[in-house]
């Protein structure tokens, strides 16, 4: 998003996610300890055996068809056991085009499985922050609302950042799992529609008016 030539018309929105500095001057201290993504990729099998512990057999199994999902196409995963049981890839992976619009290759992806709302079955989550914010609580309010309508399978919500207090614009892709089974075809049309989804929501947030 360029900023208009005129200097009293600004974006509303804000093309940063993460950036400490740009999106607050003293972040919150949630007590929570931070695992930056680097470690999660690189201390992968430290973390594995916490992280399947108390597994459901069929949540194991996703887990373990996920991991050789991501291994065959050699992309960097994380396993994030202290956070819930939670699958942490960049962004740059799964949509390569998000950092046309403002994400870093570093962004995270997060990846989980869970019983669905009927507890019948698992379903499996994608789930990721737009690269936009404004301190202005209205103004995500109304981006939330307009880029809202583009979505064919997932959600987008809004949720407040732990580490500073402002609101983030968050998209949720999820699908039923179990049944049916997991199987590679299932997993790629999923990361298909979540890139394509992620993409057009984006797009779609460039046009948002400005103030």
């Amino acid at each position: 998003m360029t900023q208009d030539k005129d200097d009293r018309k600004r974006p509303h929105l804000r093309l940063v996610v993460d950036n400490a500095e740009k999106r607050v001057s003293h972040p919150v201290d949630t007590g929570e300890e931070f695992i930056p993504l680097e470690d999660l990729l690189t201390r992968r099998d430290d973390f594995r055996t916490l992280f399947y512990q108390e597994l459901s057999p069929w949540q194991a199994k996703a887990y373990e068809k996920l991991e050789r999902f991501f291994s065959a196409r050699e992309w960097p995963y994380g396993l994030d056991p202290e956070h819930g049981r939670l699958m942490v890839l960049p962004i740059g992976i799964v949509c390569p085009e998000a950092v046309e619009y403002g994400s870093v290759p570093q962004d995270e992806v997060l990846v989980y499985v869970a019983e669905d709302l009927e507890g019948n079955g698992l379903s499996l989550s994608v789930e990721m922050i737009l690269p936009y914010f404004s301190e202005d609580e209205a103004v995500m309010e109304e981006a939330f609302l307009y880029s809202t309508p583009v979505h064919q399978y997932g959600t987008i919500f809004l949720e407040e950042n732990r580490h500073d207090d402002l609101l983030d614009l968050m998209y949720r892709l999820t699908f039923p799992l179990f049944p049916p089974a997991l199987s590679g075809r299932l997993l790629a049309r999923l990361f298909s529609v979540a890139a394509f989804e992620f993409r057009e929501t984006c797009r779609i947030l460039t046009e948002f008016p400005e103030g």
